[in-house]
């Protein structure tokens, strides 16, 4: 069994530069509990008021790639939240603002800093049970046979990945910015790393095997 605490993952807004430096890499004003923002195989709620639709909060599934509207009661109240925190009225109607529980994160005052810390986000964790049973034979002195079953994940567990793991920014997770995927890992990590291999997100494994001894 392997249980590993939750890892960071961090934020870089890589379009929206309300800082002004020019680096690309600003974070924004977050306010309430960083746990509420956990990151999955599911986006951060986003919600944002678009000039021809109005209000409107969604959140997207790394799964699927489907985007989910919340309910227009729904997303009114998410944008209270937002504009009951938010520091500035005009960056938060050009970046939106993202919505989890009772946390909410907007886009910093332009020309400064947000006022968020450096990875207060964290992932899911991981957990992994695998499990074999061998069996070992003796026929006579000199021969010998073992035969074994080994079950990897075998609970079937999904192990989502970090999103700002294994390839730095997969699929645009840590970049609010990206807003339909801000905070999805989206996927295993074998498969963010392009690299299907057993126990490090695959699916349960099953191997059977048997070999003679001499």
């Amino acid at each position: 069994m392997s249980i590993q605490s939750a890892q960071p993952w961090n934020i870089f807004d890589t379009a929206n530069n309300f800082s002004g430096s020019g680096d690309k890499a600003d974070r924004w004003d977050f306010f309430g509990n960083p746990a509420d923002f956990k990151s999955g195989s599911s986006s951060i709620p986003y919600c944002f008021v678009d000039p021809k639709t109005g209000l409107g909060c969604a959140v997207t599934s790394g799964i699927t790639g489907v985007t989910s509207p919340f309910t227009a009661a729904q997303s009114a109240t998410m944008w209270a939240q937002c504009t009951a925190v938010a520091r500035s009225a005009v960056t938060l109607g050009s970046g939106g603002c993202f919505v989890d529980g009772n946390s909410v994160m907007t886009p910093p005052v332009a020309g400064t800093f947000g006022t968020m810390g450096r990875n207060i986000f964290r992932d899911t964790g991981f957990r992994n049970v695998d499990f074999s049973v061998f069996k070992n034979f003796k026929f006579t002195e000199r021969f010998g046979a073992q035969f074994r079953a080994e079950f990897f994940n075998l609970l079937n567990h999904p192990q989502i990945a970090n999103p700002f793991g294994s390839v730095n920014g997969y699929a645009g997770g840590s970049d609010p910015s990206a807003n339909a995927s801000f905070g999805c890992g989206c996927t295993t990590p074998d498969i963010a790393a392009g690299n299907p291999i057993v126990g490090s997100g695959d699916a349960r494994t099953i191997q059977l095997g048997f070999k003679l001894l001499f």
